[in-house]
C-alpha cells in the first residue's frame, strides 16, 4: 500500500511539475509577442518634432575649459590678462564645411564675434553711464524697473518717456543737460522733444563709454566644426580683454611717443613665432591684435590678418588662381594693419566731438528706420566699428612684418594664409630716427614663452610672456 501510494505521488507530482513548466513556457512566449509587438510600434513612431536646445546649441563647455585651462574669468578680474574686463561673444558660421565658401565665411564669422564682444563692453558701459546721468538729471527720481534695465534701447525709452511727464521747461532742462542748445531749437511737440532726448540721451552714454573703450586685445579664439546634428556649420568663438593698461601701447603707437628700452624686440617674437609660422596649422587660432609683456615688463602689440583663398582644383585657370592668390594676401596684409589702426584710434575717439556727432546721427537714422542696431550687442558693435573706421586715420610708425603663413585647416580641408605684424616702442623709436643710443633690452624673458597644444576645436591666439 505505501509503495503504491509513493508511486502515485510521483505520479501527481510530474503531472502537476510539467503543467508548471508548461505554463511558464507559455507566458514566457507570451511577454516576448509582446516585447515584439512593442519594438514594432516603437520603430513606427515618429521622433519628436521637438529638437533639444543641445542639438542645435553646443553651450559654454568648450568655453568654459578655454577659460579654467587659463585662470581666467568673465568679467573684470585680477586674475585675466592684466587685470582686465573679459568677454566672450560667439557667432555662426554662415556656410557649411564642404563649402568652399566656408574658410571666408569662417573668417567673417570671427570679425562678427568680435563686434558683438566689443558691443557688449560698449552696452555694458552705456547702461551703467545712462543710469548714473538719468539719477542726476531725475534727482534719483529713477524708476526700478528703468534702472535693472540691460539694454541700451530700453533704457532709453524709459527715460525718455519718463522725461515726457516733465514739463516743457523740465525737458529744455535736461536736453541743455545733455549739450543741447535749446534756445536755438525750433518749436516742438511733446512726442518731438521725446524723440530728441532719446536721440540725445543714446549719443551721450554711447559717446561716453567709447571713451572707455580704448586698449582692447583679442586673447582667445575658439573654433567648434562638424558634427552629425543639424547644425554642424559650426561657430567662431572670441575671448576679448579691455583694460586700462593697454591703451597706453594705443597712445605710443598713436603719438610715436615711445620708450624704445621697454619693447620686446622684434628678434624675440620671431623667434617665438618661428615654428608655429613654419608649421602653419596653429596660426589659424590668431586673430586682431594681442598685446604682449613678457616677466620683465617689456611689451609690443602684435596683429594678425587671415584670408581665405577659394581654391578649386581642376576647375581654375593660371589667371584665376593668381589673381584669386594676390586679392587674399592683399586682404590679410590690410587686416593686420587694419586692426593695429583700429587700436591706435579707440584711444582718442571717444573724446572727439565729430564722434559724438556722427554717432547722435546713427541714432537718428535707427530710431527713424526701425533698424535694430540698438537692440543687440552685435548692432552696437557694428556701429561704434564703422565709425571708429571713418575716423582712424592714425599713422603708424615703425610696423614690422614678423612673417607669413599658409596652411590647409586639417578639420575642413579649406586653404588658409595670414601676414603677422608687429609694433613696439623700439620700432617706432627705430623708423623714427629715436634709437641712436639704445638701450639694451633684459635677457631671460623668452623662456616663458611656451606655447599651449593646438586642439582640433579649441585654437588660442597665444599665451605670450606674462600672460
Amino acid at each position: 500500500m505505501t509503495i503504491r501510494k509513493t508511486a502515485l505521488s510521483l505520479v501527481i507530482a510530474g503531472f502537476l511539475g510539467a503543467s508548471a513548466s508548461g505554463v511558464l513556457m507559455a507566458a514566457e512566449g507570451e511577454l516576448a509577442e509582446q516585447a515584439q509587438a512593442a519594438e514594432q510600434d516603437a520603430s513606427k513612431t515618429p521622433p519628436s518634432p521637438f529638437m533639444a536646445v543641445s542639438e542645435v546649441d553646443p553651450g559654454d563647455k568648450k568655453i568654459q575649459e578655454f577659460l579654467d585651462a587659463r585662470g581666467w574669468v568673465r568679467g573684470e578680474s585680477k586674475s585675466n590678462p592684466a587685470g582686465g574686463t573679459l568677454v566672450v561673444a560667439s557667432q555662426a558660421i554662415a556656410a557649411d564645411p564642404t563649402n568652399i565658401e566656408f574658410s571666408q565665411a569662417r573668417v567673417i564669422a570671427t570679425e562678427e564675434a568680435f563686434l558683438k564682444a566689443m558691443g557688449d563692453l560698449v552696452s555694458q558701459d552705456s547702461v551703467d553711464i545712462g543710469v548714473s546721468l538719468a539719477d542726476r538729471f531725475m534727482k534719483d527720481d529713477l524708476p526700478e524697473d528703468v534702472r535693472d534695465n540691460t539694454s541700451l534701447e530700453a533704457l532709453g525709452k524709459a527715460v525718455a518717456g519718463r522725461a515726457a511727464e516733465l514739463t516743457v521747461q523740465g525737458m529744455n532742462a535736461l536736453l541743455e543737460e545733455l549739450g543741447v542748445d535749446t534756445s536755438k531749437m525750433p518749436e516742438l511737440t511733446v512726442a518731438e522733444r521725446k524723440n530728441l532726448i532719446y536721440d540725445e540721451f543714446v549719443s551721450e552714454t554711447t559717446w561716453r563709454a567709447m571713451g572707455r573703450l580704448s586698449g582692447i586685445g583679442i586673447f582667445g579664439v575658439i573654433e567648434e566644426v562638424g558634427g552629425d546634428g543639424p547644425v554642424n556649420n559650426g561657430r567662431m568663438s572670441v575671448v576679448v580683454v579691455r583694460s586700462d593698461r593697454f591703451s597706453e601701447f594705443g597712445r605710443q603707437l598713436r603719438t610715436g611717443d615711445v620708450a624704445p628700452g621697454q619693447a620686446i624686440s622684434l628678434d624675440e617674437i620671431r623667434e617665438r613665432l618661428d615654428s608655429q609660422l613654419r608649421e602653419g596649422v596653429p596660426m589659424l587660432g590668431y586673430f586682431g591684435v594681442q598685446p604682449v609683456v613678457d616677466a620683465n615688463g617689456r611689451y609690443g602689440l602684435l596683429s594678425f590678418g587671415t584670408s581665405g583663398p577659394q581654391l578649386v582644383r581642376g576647375t581654375m585657370e593660371e589667371f584665376e588662381i593668381a589673381t584669386e592668390m594676390e586679392a587674399a594676401r592683399d586682404e590679410a596684409m590690410m587686416m593686420a594693419d587694419g586692426w593695429l589702426a583700429q587700436f591706435a584710434s579707440m584711444t582718442v575717439q571717444g573724446q572727439k566731438e565729430t564722434t559724438r556727432r556722427k554717432i547722435n546721427q546713427q541714432v537718428r537714422e535707427t530710431r527713424g528706420d526701425g533698424n535694430v542696431e540698438l537692440k543687440t550687442s552685435q548692432g552696437i558693435g557694428r556701429m561704434v566699428n564703422n565709425i571708429l573706421k571713418s575716423e582712424a586715420n592714425a599713422r603708424l610708425t615703425g610696423v614690422q612684418t614678423v612673417g607669413q603663413w599658409d596652411a590647409v585647416d586639417p578639420a575642413t580641408g579649406h586653404p588658409y594664409l595670414g601676414y603677422v605684424k608687429y609694433w613696439s616702442p623700439a620700432t617706432s623709436a627705430k623708423a623714427q630716427g629715436l634709437d641712436k643710443k639704445p638701450e639694451k633690452a633684459k635677457s631671460g624673458a623668452s623662456g616663458n614663452a611656451s606655447q599651449p597644444a593646438t586642439q582640433k576645436s579649441t585654437r588660442s591666439t597665444g599665451s605670450f610672456g606674462s600672460w
